[in-house]
């Protein structure tokens, strides 16, 4: 008979514990550190530079009207849900296409902010990572007005 009992640990079970634990840490880390906050990559107004529409990107615009418009395509539906199920299509048809999708946002002057805001949000929905908002560069100020 063998009654030398056990001769080593099993140190499997400890290691597979271990690397599930370091998995649920960086995970909750992760969502720990993105909060309900937006971060944007915005230019300042006086120092931005051109920005050459590129394959890889998608153009949203909203004017002081409220009218949106998709890569130069005006969305002329009025219904708010139907007009972000047309909006957040045309993103997830481009994404599926470059799958490196930066979202350029040119808002007016006057329009609404939560119209940008909310360009974002579509974004952010469908997948889409870099997004920046298009500005212009200030005038210049004219001496003889002012």
């Amino acid at each position: 008979m063998d009654d030398d009992g056990i001769v080593s640990i099993n140190v499997t079970p400890l290691v597979d514990v271990m690397l599930v634990l370091l998995i649920i840490f960086m995970v909750t880390t992760t969502k720990i550190q993105n909060q309900e906050a937006m971060s944007v990559n915005k230019p300042d107004a006086a120092t931005g530079t051109k920005l050459d529409m590129k394959s890889n990107q998608i153009l949203l615009q909203c004017r002081k009207d409220g009218v949106y418009v998709v890569d130069l395509k005006e969305i002329t539906e009025t219904d708010p849900d139907k007009r972000d199920k047309i909006i957040e299509e045309a993103i997830t048809d481009k994404l599926a296409r470059e799958r490196d999708l930066q979202g350029v946002i040119q808002c007016d002057e006057e329009a609404n902010v939560g119209a940008m805001v909310h360009l974002m949000d579509l974004l952010r929905k469908a997948g889409v990572k870099r997004y920046a908002v298009a500005t212009e560069k200030p005038k210049k100020r004219d001496e003889r007005s002012g």
